[in-house]
């Protein structure tokens, strides 16, 4: 025991436990919070736990809770189309971090607010910002530091650095679900949806469940995103927590029967891949063979004209006047 004596050890496992504290908290907040609570109306908490858990989310800088519900709500309307704020299919960076430049460009103030107009009547939500001008951005920016400097005071610096790596992580973490969760040749998808979205496990470990994201879009209430039993999701297990506590109600559970038949249009979908890889395959040798059809015509006129050459060639010499004396 003695190299837990050891000072620096001592810091180093001390700044890694605040930094798993702090991943924890401020990831709830974003998934518990912003996204399965506000978003998505998946379960009910009494307020005074709704504020608290929200609190993660906006210390992470995440923003409004109007904002960031508002363009979460629009993604799910037009994910993947035009209007999505951050599909990869208009880039990797984009959908990665350069989406949160320029919100305004793809949703009104006024398309933001009737998106969130659930939580315009909430006065805590509606003062931290309800419009995608710089004032929210601002204000978490400087509260975010207030609160960061309390923590320097109260538990010390070590508690701060672990605060800023998992405010770092987590921040991250829900952008890869934005980029990631989208790219088609990455992770896996169990239920057809119109849009991209896959099953990630790195970022389900790392979103705290959020990366079981084609699971999420398939059924977008379901208060449970790992739907499978290796799909692990730390936010699903703390709801479960908050319900037998008595915390957590109205909690939305997909039926099996709702899951089965989105199965089913799996099995469908892999039967259009078929289809389509037969369709691609006929395209292919159609293909071939015109192509194979010109290379003949091709060397079939250059036969012909090689030929022609050769009489010419011939009735030249045949023409040709005998030299004289033979």
């Amino acid at each position: 025991m003695g190299i837990f004596n050891d000072p620096v050890v001592a810091t180093t496992l001390a700044i890694i436990g605040w930094a798993v504290f702090w991943h924890h908290w401020h990831g709830l907040g974003i998934t518990l919070g912003y996204h399965r609570l506000l978003t998505h109306k998946s379960l009910v908490v009494p307020k005074w736990l709704e504020y608290y858990i929200c609190s993660g989310a906006y210390f992470a800088l995440m923003g409004s809770p109007i904002v960031w519900v508002g363009v979460h709500r629009q993604h799910h309307q037009k994910s993947d189309q035009p209007g999505d704020p951050h599909s990869p299919r208009d880039g990797f960076a984009h959908a990665l971090y350069k989406w949160m430049t320029y919100t305004d460009k793809v949703q009104t103030d006024e398309e933001l607010r009737r998106q969130a107009a659930d939580l315009l009547d909430d006065p805590l939500y509606k003062h931290l910002g309800s419009t995608h001008t710089g004032y929210h951005a601002h204000l978490c920016l400087a509260l975010c530091v207030v609160f960061r400097i309390v923590l320097f005071f109260a538990f010390g610096w070590a508690c701060v650095v672990g605060n800023l790596i998992a405010t770092f992580t987590i921040f991250w973490s829900t952008q890869f679900v934005n980029a990631f969760c989208h790219e088609p040749n990455i992770g896996y998808r169990t239920y057809r949806t119109p849009e991209d979205s896959r099953n990630v496990w790195w970022v389900g470990l790392l979103a705290l469940g959020e990366g079981w994201h084609n699971n999420h879009h398939a059924v977008p209430k379901s208060a449970r995103h790992g739907l499978q039993w290796w799909e692990f999701d730390f936010t699903w297990m703390t709801i479960v927590l908050f319900e037998r506590m008595g915390l957590a109600k109205r909690i939305v559970r997909p039926s099996k029967e709702l899951l089965e038949k989105k199965r089913i249009r799996v099995l469908d979908g892999a039967q259009e891949k078929v289809a389509n890889a037969v369709e691609a395959a006929r395209e292919a040798a159609g293909a071939a063979g015109v192509a194979a059809r010109e290379a003949a015509e091709i060397a079939t006129n250059a036969a012909r004209e090689a030929g022609q050459v050769a009489r010419d060639a011939a009735e030249t010499v045949i023409k040709a006047p005998s030299p004289e004396g033979v």
